[in-house]
């Protein structure tokens, strides 16, 4: 049988099955149900045929009961003739036997057989004792009307009592009747089920059969499509088709021919795919070390410089060159250079993050390339820098070959580029001449091919080393900005700090406190200033002019996350004796926001003891009412930008009224900070805000002015 006709079979045979299996049970479900409704329907007939006549005979008799009782009331009063008492009389003999045939019929019946055949006997008796009294009473009513209703008392009697048997036979008759429908629905339910099991059976046994036919089948087709689908999708030269193989082996038919087309179409593919493979190893790669040769590089590169400016994000060549390798090349051989090449490469690939570049580039020489994820040059070239001086420090090792150790350091020069307007050739001699840069500088250095860079690089080196020395050498100073309430009185002061370097001069914070956040030196640096501030406050809680006054710290992010931080500032006031509640901390909402349960945990640690916290820059974060709320935050500032525009910007002056209207549904204080104009602080003041800071009062001053000022501004 041919593949088409047996795919088009295997549609086909499941679905004539299950058309044929379906009519025939549709058949023989219609007939059981027919069959079972015609028993039912008959039985029902019956059972209401014999509670009409039931009911007719308690309708007739009834009847029959008030006529004798005013035939016999009507020959009391003489109302009646002779003549017209023996009309009634043998009118009421014939509906008597009229009545006595139902009573027979009622006897007779299936139902009441079932039922109770006492009462049936009871009531024929109690109707047959009615019968001939009624009759007595109605011949005798013309001659003695007295008499007769004598017999008639007897013969309510007798119709009283089979009045009771009726109405119990009508009970059970009905209580029957009802018992027979709910066994004939039963029967019916009972036959369905059995219909239902016979069907399910039945389509299982089909189902079993179509599936052991269709199995094969479909089985065939299945792998047929996996291989199809393998050959489309694998583009590796090892392609293995195990089940092909296995339907070429088994099937002479049709599906055998189709296997051995898809093997031989598969041993193509793969003859192809072997030959492309290694036309591209040759071409982009290197035979020694197996890394991408400068051809790989140039590729890649000029897909950055394609893709780098629209990214805004800076990449990085760094071209690396073994020192002394030659002497070894000389002295052990070229053999003994290419292990030790195979070494190294192998070192650089340990060395090197996921997604970077590596690749041969010439005898002893490497190049590497990555993406760098800093927006900032600076930042970017001080992260290029980072990598390159680890590289170096990770080559610079003793290496054995051929049974010789031979200590290795390598130099590397370094491109950094964001511009898709570059060549790639020019990166690549740009790169080359940052290395022999590095050469000349001496072995296992590093250098920028820019020389703005590189300077650069060296001045925050330099800077980062003067810092290190500036807290001993007392270079750091503290300034004191004042700050206000409403009535223009001095409530406090924010300690900032500056350097004061001996060549270069007063250095603004926002060159060196990075320097120092990035290095760790803002710990103690940190420590120093609260100590200072602690000092100062001890001193001043013995001058009435002062000692109301509170000094606010900045806080760092890596000071507040060491562990220590909260036992730090405790032990320092309790060292200096300073009054707790004067000491104000200022952290701002990213410091917070990190890590908001171990903050609270650290504020309210020190806020039992009775220091303050201030949030900074507030409303330049991410900050929401859930955390504000948490947090035992005693002041918030807003940010000097928001201040600086507050007269022109409606959208500045929305900001600070949601932040004042959010202190003061918090209870917390408020205080504004870059206050410079009258204006501004009139505005503020309208809004409702609290205490101020800015250069309309005051500067940041040395110490002795601001106390100075303190004077001044209190007299």
């Amino acid at each position: 049988m041919r593949a088409g006709k047996t795919v088009l079979l295997m549609f086909l045979l499941p679905a004539f099955a299950v058309l044929v299996f379906s009519f025939g049970i549709g058949l023989l479900s219609l007939q059981s149900l027919k069959s079972q409704y015609l028993i039912n329907s008959d039985i029902q007939a019956s059972d209401l045929l014999t509670l009409h006549q039931e009911s007719t005979f308690k309708r007739d008799i009834s009847e029959l009961h008030q006529r004798v009782s005013d035939t016999l009331d009507a020959a009391r009063k003489g109302a009646l003739s002779d003549i017209g008492l023996y009309r009634m009389h043998a009118k009421l003999v014939d509906d008597l036997a009229e009545i006595e045939e139902q009573v027979e019929v009622l006897a007779n019946s299936n139902l009441l057989h079932e039922v109770n055949h006492d009462s049936v006997q009871g009531l024929r008796k109690s109707f047959t004792e009615y019968r001939g009294l009624v009759i007595m009473a109605t011949e005798i009513a013309a001659i003695d009307p007295s008499t007769a209703n004598t017999f008639f008392i007897e013969a309510q009697s007798s119709f009283n009592q089979f009045s009771i048997f009726s109405g119990r036979i009508a009970m059970l008759l009905t209580e029957r009747t009802m018992q027979r429908e709910k066994e004939a629905r039963q029967r019916h339910e009972e036959s369905f089920v059995q219909i239902f099991v016979f069907s399910l059976l039945g389509a299982t046994l089909i189902f079993v059969a179509v599936l052991i036919i269709a199995i094969r089948i479909s089985g065939h087709v299945r792998d047929i499509a996996d291989a199809l689908s393998e050959l489309s999708y694998n583009s590796q030269s090892d392609i293995r088709l195990p089940k092909m193989e296995r339907l070429q082996a088994n099937s002479s038919g049709e599906f055998g021919r189709i296997a051995n087309v898809i093997l031989g179409f598969r041993d193509d593919m793969v003859r192809r795919i072997k030959a492309e493979e290694e036309n591209h190893r040759l071409i982009f790669y290197d035979a020694l070390t197996e890394l991408p040769n400068r051809c790989f590089l140039q590729e890649q590169l000029q897909y950055a410089v394609g893709t780098g400016s629209r990214v805004n994000n800076f990449h990085a060549l760094l071209w690396l060159d073994l020192d002394r390798f030659k002497v070894i090349n000389d002295v052990r051989g070229h053999q003994a250079g290419d292990d030790l090449l195979i070494q190294v490469a192998e070192r650089l690939r340990q060395m090197l993050r996921e997604g970077d570049l590596l690749a041969r580039v010439g005898g002893d020489e490497f190049a590497i390339f990555f993406e760098l994820p800093q927006k900032q040059q600076s930042d970017a070239a001080k992260e290029a820098e980072r990598i390159a001086l680890r590289i170096c420090a990770g080559l610079s090792r003793e290496y054995f070959v051929d049974g010789h150790g031979h200590f290795m350091s390598a130099s590397m020069g370094i491109v950094l580029f964001s511009d898709r307007h570059i060549g790639v050739e020019t990166l690549l001699s740009q790169a080359e001449i940052a290395k022999y840069q590095a050469k000349d500088t001496g072995p296992g250095t590093v250098s920028f091919y820019d020389p703005n860079i590189q300077a650069e690089i060296n001045r925050v080196a330099e800077l980062e080393s003067q810092l290190r020395s500036a807290l001993d050498l007392e270079q750091l100073i503290l300034h004191y900005q004042l700050q206000f309430d409403e009535k223009s009185k001095p409530v406090g002061a924010e300690i900032l700090m500056r350097w004061q370097h001996p060549e270069k001069g007063l250095i603004s914070p926002l060159d060196f406190i990075p320097l120092a956040e990035e290095s760790g030196l803002i710990v103690p640096i940190g420590k120093w200033v609260i100590e200072s501030a602690c000092n100062l406050l001890s001193k001043w809680q013995f001058n009435p002019q002062l000692r109301h006054l509170q000094l606010a710290v900045n806080v760092s992010a890596k000071q507040f996350r060491q562990n220590n931080f909260v036992e730090m500032v405790l032990s320092i006031i309790e060292q200096t004796g300073a009054p707790a509640n004067k000491l104000k901390l200022e952290l701002t909402e990213s410091i917070l926001l990190e890590n908001v349960e171990q903050a609270i945990r650290k504020m309210k640690a020190l806020r039992d003891e009775g220091i303050t916290f201030a949030m900074d820059d507030f409303g330049t974060g991410y900050s929401s009412l859930q955390y504000l709320k948490r947090l035992p935050l005693d002041q918030i500032k807003i940010d000097q930008s928001f201040v600086r525009d507050i007269v022109d910007d409606p959208e500045d002056t929305v900001i600070i009224q949601t932040i004042i209207a959010m202190g003061q549904a918090l209870s917390i204080e408020v205080i504004a900070e870059g206050v410079e104009t009258e204006e501004q602080l009139n505005l503020l003041s309208a809004y409702g805000c609290q205490r101020y800071q800015g250069y309309l009062f005051t500067k940041p001053v040395s110490l002795s002015e601001c106390l100075a000022l303190v004077k001044r501004f209190l007299n």
